[in-house]
């Protein structure tokens, strides 16, 4: 696997910029057609890096594809999973009572229908801001540490 292709300074960046966006929409989804209560929407880096690196582990077999293209679509797809799972354990008691269809929501994200043309023009709009946010905390020291961290990861 090309860990440089998806984990240097730039591609973190962007992928983490990406998903953050993802999540917070997908998040606040959940929240307003739910009438939930709002929720914190902070990610964790570890936890969105994991999802990227287990993402890429699982398109790296993928054959005759547009890769970037198909990438970009698992991206929204696990941040959007990411937050359904998050917002689920903050709402168990209205999962167990059946008051929020969780299945429903998986199957919309599953069949690309989580995110529509509007929703996704919302994302487009908002990553310029998360890119340059990202900018300050993944300096090339900490994207190095990361690289080093995925290749102990893979040897082992």
């Amino acid at each position: 696997m090309n860990l440089i292709k998806y984990f240097d300074q730039s591609s973190i960046i962007n992928n983490l910029a990406k998903y953050e966006t993802y999540y917070q929409v997908a998040l606040g989804i959940l929240i307003s057609t739910t009438n939930s209560k709002e929720q914190n929407s902070e990610i964790k880096l570890e936890y969105a890096l994991g999802s990227i690196y287990e993402l890429v582990k699982d398109l790296e077999n993928l054959q005759d594809i547009d890769i970037e293209y198909f990438f970009e679509q698992e991206l929204q797809k696990q941040a959007a999973m990411d937050a359904l799972q998050y917002f689920a354990n903050e709402n168990m008691q209205d999962v167990k009572e059946e008051k929020i269809d969780i299945e429903n929501n998986i199957n919309m994200i599953n069949d690309n229908l989580f995110f529509n043309d509007i929703v996704l023009d919302i994302c487009k709009e908002n990553i310029p801001d998360k890119i340059k946010k990202w900018e300050e905390i993944i300096s090339d020291e900490v994207s190095k540490s990361i690289i080093n961290s995925l290749e102990t990861l893979e040897s082992k």
